[in-house]
């Protein structure tokens, strides 16, 4: 896909620490310091295989991480906000929300489709209150991943923070508690897992587009497919999302 080659994800997973029982993920408080993050469970590792609740997608973490204890999780919403948040599941739940299919449609060439059910960002700057400064948020995951977007991008309307799919919450393994759908752009781009989302003053990069072939932008590109929910079966795609 021209500049957007699966040999940079795959090389460099080959190099990574996975799995590695010591990783500890902080955040930085606006003074500089680090917050450790508690909120780990006492179970397995999450992002080993490629497997997950349902067979026909695939998985893909930037490291192997501890599942995480949905009751102790907190969302930290900061940055560039008049009124920075500290959010339980059950809070973020309560945000008014809306559903819809859509295919998410991975660098590798393959896709799948779910239902997934959310809310849009709208509904969490109602309380954040973002500054005119803050054109974009940077997403902290639970893996180590980082993923840049443009608020004009994530206040779309086919863009949603989801924390249900096909009905159900979230598996670990599919971006429990929380994740991002941006439907018109490579996978990648759909944070998973997320721990804390900064309103930002500067576009950034993300992890992959950091230390790999991939673009900043992510916008899905023509050309082919192979969804995996209709065998694999290559076809030609025009870019953008992939409404069938």
């Amino acid at each position: 896909m021209r500049a957007l080659r699966p040999f940079g994800r795959r090389a460099f997973l080959k190099k990574a620490l996975l799995g590695t029982a010591g990783f500890v993920l902080s955040l930085v408080t606006s003074r500089g310091r680090a917050e450790a993050i508690t909120f780990w469970s006492n179970s397995d590792y999450v992002g080993k295989t490629r497997e997950g609740e349902y067979k026909d997608f695939y998985i893909q973490y930037y490291k192997s991480f501890k599942r995480i204890d949905g009751a102790a999780w907190r969302l930290k919403v900061g940055g560039r906000c008049e009124a920075p948040q500290t959010l339980t599941l059950g809070e973020v739940k309560a945000l008014p929300g809306t559903s819809q299919v859509s295919r998410i449609k991975c660098v590798e060439c393959w896709s799948n489709k779910a239902e997934w059910s959310g809310f849009h960002l709208s509904e969490l700057e109602k309380l954040a209150h973002p500054g005119p400064e803050a054109v974009g948020i940077l997403f902290r995951c639970g893996d180590g991943y980082t993923e840049y977007l443009s608020r004009a991008e994530l206040l779309q309307e086919r863009v949603l923070l989801v924390h249900t799919m096909n009905g159900r919450p979230l598996s670990d393994e599919h971006g429990f508690p929380l994740r991002l759908i941006i439907p018109f752009k490579y996978g990648y781009k759909s944070a998973k897992a997320i721990l804390g989302m900064e309103y930002v003053d500067t576009p950034k990069k993300g992890t992959w587009s950091e230390i790999g072939p991939y673009s900043v932008d992510g916008t899905i590109l023509p050309g082919e497919d192979h969804p995996l929910d209709r065998g694999k079966v290559k076809r030609r795609i025009d870019g953008g999302e992939i409404f069938d």
